[in-house]
């Protein structure tokens, strides 16, 4: 009996843990875990310790705080997959908490059961890519996604000190994102500020003493925790060798994402200007910046300042704020047939602003007071709803017109907007649903809205099912010559050698999670990079004798340059003719027919 009355008392953690154990049970079974990118990947050989022989906590892409955490880890056990564990439990433990904080609005059983199956199935629907092929960018934006879930579904009737209590989880989640991608986090904040707004504008009276101290308190919070994840990143980063790098760094993210390198030929007076030859400027254009040491941070911002320079007369501000405005709407309204459209993310979006909306206008009750009735009770209720969407919908599209006016939309990006501006809306339907007077009234519109979500989810889960599936395939096809490659590095009479690749010949590789783990010190990287130049890679190279790539590769006997066969070549000769320093190349051998490593020896 006792038993009983404590699964009762926890009915709604029972249910929620069984859904997500559930869902990573069919997961783990149907498919493999992927980094999503090669980024991630140099992320987690840093934090292993596969890429200077010791777990670092300066993960570079990552606040300090947290890298330092995982890291940890590692130096306790570093053959488990700890980065992966870390990335999958940000996911289903959000998951698990929204999943949660759901179940509190429901009162029956059977009901609660419908809605689990409709929010496991649409998570699983939207977001099973991002759950295989894991995303730092991503798992930041979920956590504040959850945080402000958590935050807005608060009962607003606790007192100030109830309310603060009980949003500590979100702070925590707010700050960890933070850590985790701070860039990512201060993009969708915004979004955050408006839930903050329209919850604090559901008050009865909104501007009190209490009120403000609640709010306030909670905001206060949040801002500690991120100005904490900051500091002790700057105190952690605070060298000069380290600030340094942060330049360099800051200027090439600049360059790379948001500019193009300008071409040789038509700003060769500028590239002279700076002191860069053609043969040295190819070297931005492949990624292989690594090979010149006197590419510094003040030379990549003088390219990237000139670039943007060069951007706006090309494309004009005007020009450019129609046609992303004309992207954003055919990207926001368009369906499955239609190239470039956003299904099933944009049609999840506008069902939640409709449900949100006529959730809000039959009679409710507000703060323990009954509304008004008739005509003048729905323009009422409508008007106190209509606010907060045509602010949510304004913030939302003032960030969208910021990324595509910057030319920087990947899916990790967009669906991060879509997923935070998503589980915005679907607190705001929880609490408008929570304020219906009349239970039939209630019941129905319930069932109604739960049902317009399980339709949608039962039509692109099998879509986002076959979608994965189609990538894990091709992921497998394109990582085998890889890994016969990175086989090829490790066996016993290769293992003296150093060989640095050309990056574009590795931006299609990426790993599993958590199959064939090997954080041993690796014997290769790659000659560009958001790592290269860092205080990491200096230390790596000095666990192999290296100084610099240019005179390793040309001087050290057991230094080779590995490229795939589809990559041109002449660029290395080029370099070095330009330098006056002319080499021999010869090709040493073949892997997996696809790659070929080369010896580079001085004439």
């Amino acid at each position: 009996m006792e038993f009983k009355s404590i699964l009762k008392k926890n009915e709604n953690w029972v249910i929620a843990l069984l859904a997500v154990t559930v869902l990573g049970i069919f997961a783990g079974v149907k498919f493999d875990y992927f980094y999503d990118l090669n980024d991630d990947v140099l992320m987690k050989d840093i934090l292993a310790g596969a890429y200077t022989g010791t777990p670092e906590g300066h993960n570079i892409q990552m606040l300090w705080l947290v890298s330092a955490g995982i890291s940890l880890f590692y130096r306790i056990a570093g053959s488990l997959p700890w980065y992966g564990f870390f990335l999958c439990a940000c996911h289903f433990g959000c998951f698990l908490l929204i999943l949660q904080r759901s179940l509190v609005f429901v009162e029956t059983f059977y009901g609660k059961i419908f809605i689990t199956l409709t929010e496991t199935l649409l998570f699983c629907g939207l977001f099973l890519e991002h759950l295989i092929f894991a995303q730092y960018t991503v798992t930041c934006t979920l956590l504040g996604a959850a945080a402000a879930f958590l935050f807005y579904t608060t009962d607003i009737t606790l007192s100030a000190g109830k309310f603060m209590k009980k949003n500590i989880p979100a702070v925590l989640l707010v700050s960890a994102a933070y850590l985790i991608r701070s860039e990512m986090l201060l993009l969708v904040l915004p979004m955050i500020c408006v839930a903050g707004a329209a919850k604090w504008g559901s008050e009865k009276k909104i501007f009190t003493r209490e009120h403000a101290v609640k709010y306030l308190t909670v905001i206060g919070m949040i801002l500690a925790g991120i100005l904490i994840g900051q500091a002790t990143h700057m105190i952690a980063y605070g060298s000069e060798e380290w600030k340094t790098f942060t330049e360099f760094f800051n200027n090439r993210t600049e360059l790379y994402d948001f500019q193009e390198i300008p071409p040789y030929e038509e700003n060769q007076d500028f590239y002279e200007e700076i002191g860069l030859s053609g043969s040295e400027q190819i070297l931005f254009a492949n990624y292989n910046f690594g090979m010149d040491e006197e590419i510094d941070e003040k030379l990549v911002g003088q390219i990237a300042e000139y670039a943007g320079m060069h951007k706006s007369v090309q494309e004009p501000f005007m020009q450019r704020l129609t046609e992303s405005l004309k992207f954003y709407i055919y990207r926001l309204t368009h369906g499955p047939a239609d190239t470039g459209s956003d299904y099933p993310w944009n049609y999840a979006v506008i069902a939640g602003y409709l449900t949100v909306f006529l959730l809000a206008l039959p009679r409710r009750i507000k703060c323990g007071i009954p509304q008004e009735e008739g005509r003048a009770g729905y323009v009422k209720n409508g008007l106190e709803v209509l606010w907060k969407l045509s602010f949510l919908f304004a913030v939302r599209t003032l960030l969208w017109m910021y990324i595509l006016m910057r030319g920087r939309d990947p899916e990790r990006i967009t669906h991060s907007l879509y997923l935070m501006e998503f589980c915005i809306l679907g607190a705001m339907a929880f609490t408008q649903w929570k304020m219906l007077m009349f239970r039939k009234t209630k019941r129905l519109s319930g069932v109604l809205s739960a049902a317009v979500f399980a339709v949608l989810a039962v039509a692109i889960l099998p879509l986002s099912i076959r979608a994965v599936e189609i990538r894990q395939g091709e992921r497998e096809e394109i990582n085998a010559p890889y890994q016969e490659l990175y086989q090829y590095f490790s066996r016993e009479e290769n293992a003296d050698n150093f060989y640095l690749i050309d990056v574009y010949s590795t931006v299609e590789y990426s790993e599993k999670m958590f199959e064939d783990v090997d954080n041993s010190l690796d014997n290769y990287d790659i000659m560009g990079g958001w790592a290269c130049k860092s205080p990491i890679q200096r230390k790596k190279f000095a666990v192999f004798g290296i100084e610099n790539m240019e005179r390793a590769l040309k001087d050290q006997e057991n230094v080779y340059f590995v490229r795939k066969i589809s990559e041109d070549m002449e660029w290395l000769s080029d370099y070095y003719e330009g330098h006056d320093t002319p080499v021999k190349i010869t090709l040493a051998d073949t892997v997996a027919g696809v790659f070929e490593v080369y010896e580079v020896r001085s004439l």
